[in-house]
């Protein structure tokens, strides 16, 4: 059966999936898969079709035409990439604009979520944040996966639990200790 933290947990995660995916996108972005393939051409420009897939956990087909929605939306450009049947991807002026929109959404959701706690709580939220992430990340793939909505800067600054868990390092410090 399932205890009440497990479901307090599931709750806030839905919480936050809902309204991430509730923010008002143009056409082009009209679900989850495409924003997280729009901010992961963003995390990792000029990278394949087939990195990026793996960022957002899609099969080949779903990916490319993800990508073909992107481009037609002008989001997203293909230019040549290192050999001749490749094609690496990289954000338009509007991609940017429009992964910038969606970070700072983002941030403003998070933030207000995490606002209702005080120096004390928000410490000890984040030391477990950093614990839970570190042990559930299972490989490079899934260290995409989870992180493709990122803004990488504050958390590679500070020491990523699920970039560290990736290249085989130990939990990063955490705050307060």
């Amino acid at each position: 059966m399932t205890q009440r933290t497990e479901n307090l947990l599931g709750v806030l995660a839905l919480l936050v999936t809902d309204e991430l995916n509730a923010q008002p996108a143009i056409p082009a972005l009209g679900g989850p898969t495409a924003r997280a393939m729009l901010n992961a051409v963003g995390m990792y420009p000029d990278s394949s079709i087939e990195l990026l897939r793996d960022a957002v956990d899609l099969s080949h087909p779903a990916a490319v035409r993800a990508v073909a929605g992107l481009v037609d939306a002008g989001l997203v450009e293909k230019k040549p990439g290192p050999d001749k049947r490749s094609v690496a991807l990289a954000l338009t002026a509007s991609g940017k604009r429009e992964v910038n929109s969606m970070r700072l959404a983002r941030e403003r959701m998070l933030k207000r979520v995490v606002g209702h706690l005080d120096e004390a709580e928000h410490q000890v939220l984040e030391n477990l944040l950093i614990k839970i992430l570190w042990h559930e990340t299972r490989d490079a793939s899934h260290a995409m996966q989870l992180c493709r909505l990122c803004d990488e800067a504050p958390c590679l600054k500070a020491g990523c639990p699920v970039e560290c868990r990736d290249q085989g390092l130990p939990m990063p410090q955490r705050s307060g200790s």
